[in-house]
């Protein structure tokens, strides 16, 4: 029997709490500008070239985010750089809210973009080197559940705000939740696996009991920390990442994070309103789409997450169902759109049945296990930077998509675009199939030992 530690819920909630937090701050200045892009034009003048900049300003944002974000979390630990993304956060959502030029406007959206690159990185490392073994994939995808509710919550103030045409308080409301998570992070923990990294072991036993609630199993997780953490202490970053079991994990880090984009789940969160407003129907009735399948988003991954679906059925069984959702609602909506008359109720009524069919398949599979995934096997020395690479291969794929939808829409049509994100899907079923590997239920350190010794992708016992 272990020793235990009183209370460790408290510790452990209020640790989750923040790093949740700082991925509702993602979703929501990530999702608010599909609302707030309506109505921009109203006081700003936009061609449609700067339209797609102030879009798209946050997503090359993001890929510098995570960049940067994802060494220096090696470097400075987990907790400084969250608390670095809610400053940029702060600052981005108060200088876009105020913009007086579109030029201004584009500048700090892009430095909001900043902030989401780096928690897109940090905070699934976060909550992965957090929670237990047995937890993790649940825990992990805590992370994609409150991306989600801010999109929701973004979709709601949008909705609300729309018949105001109020665009700057749409931005401006992210400042609230930014100044709270700064002010929950001063006082917030690193995790133990960077508290060992940077020289702090027996913080991270503290941190280990509290999180634990038993002395002996924090204790016998310590040691494991503290021997891989010796094992690589001495060599370079460009030794890990050359050594042939870690580059076959960064090219399967590199491709999932380009598989969860090209399927075009972000046309969807940045263009929905304006594709069904060519659908014929009203900016307001587009926005009031958005907000309520925001709300069937959140009650699906919430049950994702209750049901602890990610570490009942794994990370692999998960990925393929949610390639078939995906494609099947995709082609729906393709065929429907290329067959049926531009302003047909059918048509209307057939893409928002499929939109929420595929938003909520991607919520509750890829959304959050890509992250889960990556979280897991990427060697403790790398973690950040590795994970700072996948996450440039997933903005990189995001921007491509992003820029491209409206003029591929133009150029060949709605339908066409969506049957060929479906068909991305079908290609990648296969690739799943073969290349990832099922990592549920193992801590972080025995996985690390089992890539290592394995010469595919399969891991070795």
């Amino acid at each position: 029997m272990g020793t235990p530690s009183p209370k460790p819920e408290v510790a452990t909630r209020r640790v989750y709490a923040l790093g949740s937090l700082a991925a509702i701050l993602f979703g929501y200045d990530n999702g608010i500008i599909s609302a707030a892009i309506l109505f921009i034009p109203h006081e700003l003048p936009l061609t449609p070239l700067l339209k797609g900049a102030v879009v798209s300003a946050t997503v090359v944002g993001a890929m510098v985010g995570a960049l940067v974000g994802g060494p220096a979390a090696d470097w400075q630990g987990r907790q400084r750089l969250l608390l670095a993304a809610g400053v940029v956060f702060t600052i981005g959502a108060l200088g876009a809210g105020v913009a007086p030029t579109v030029a201004t406007l584009v500048l700090f959206r892009f430095i909001i973009g900043l902030g989401i690159g780096i928690a897109s990185v940090v905070v699934p490392l976060y909550l992965a080197e957090m929670a237990p073994a047995g937890g993790r994939g649940w825990i992990t995808s805590l992370n994609q559940y409150m991306i989600i509710v801010g999109t929701a919550l973004a979709a709601a103030c949008g909705y609300a705000l729309a018949f105001s045409a109020s665009w700057r308080w749409m931005i401006l409301i992210g400042v609230f939740p930014a100044v709270v998570l700064v002010l929950g992070l001063l006082a917030a923990p690193d995790t133990p696996r960077s508290l060992v990294r940077r020289g702090h072991p027996e913080r991270a036993r503290a941190l280990l009991v509290g999180l634990r609630g038993d002395q002996d199993a924090a204790d016998r997780e310590l040691a494991e920390i503290t021997e891989l953490e010796r094992q690589q202490r001495d060599a370079r970053l460009g030794a890990h990442m050359s050594a042939p079991w870690v580059r076959r994990l960064l090219v399967l880090g590199a491709l999932l994070a380009v598989f969860q984009q090209i399927t075009g789940i972000n046309t969807i969160v940045y263009y929905a309103p304006t594709v069904l407003t060519t659908f014929g129907v009203s900016d307001v009735t587009a926005l009031l789409f958005t907000f309520l399948n925001g709300l069937v988003n959140i009650a699906t991954i919430a049950v994702v997450v209750r049901l602890k679906i990610v570490d009942r059925w794994g990370r692999k069984p998960v990925l393929l169902a949610g390639l078939v959702g995906m494609s099947a609602s995709l082609f729906a909506v393709g065929a429907a759109a290329s067959l049926l008359p531009p302003e047909s109720p059918a048509l209307f009524g057939i893409a928002v049945a499929a939109f929420v069919v595929y938003t909520n398949t991607f919520s509750a599979t890829w959304g959050p296990v890509l992250w889960v995934v990556l979280a897991e096997i990427f060697p403790l020395a790398i973690r950040g930077a590795a994970m700072a690479l996948a996450t440039l291969f997933n903005w990189l794929t995001d921007f491509f998509v992003a820029l491209t939808f409206p003029t591929f829409t133009s150029l060949v049509g709605a339908g066409i675009v969506f049957i060929a994100y479906a068909a991305a899907g079908v290609i990648i079923f296969p690739i799943v199939w073969w290349m990832v590997p099922e990592t549920k239920q193992r801590s972080l350190e025995s996985l690390e030992k089992a890539f290592r010794r394995s010469k595919r992708f399969r891991l070795s016992e």
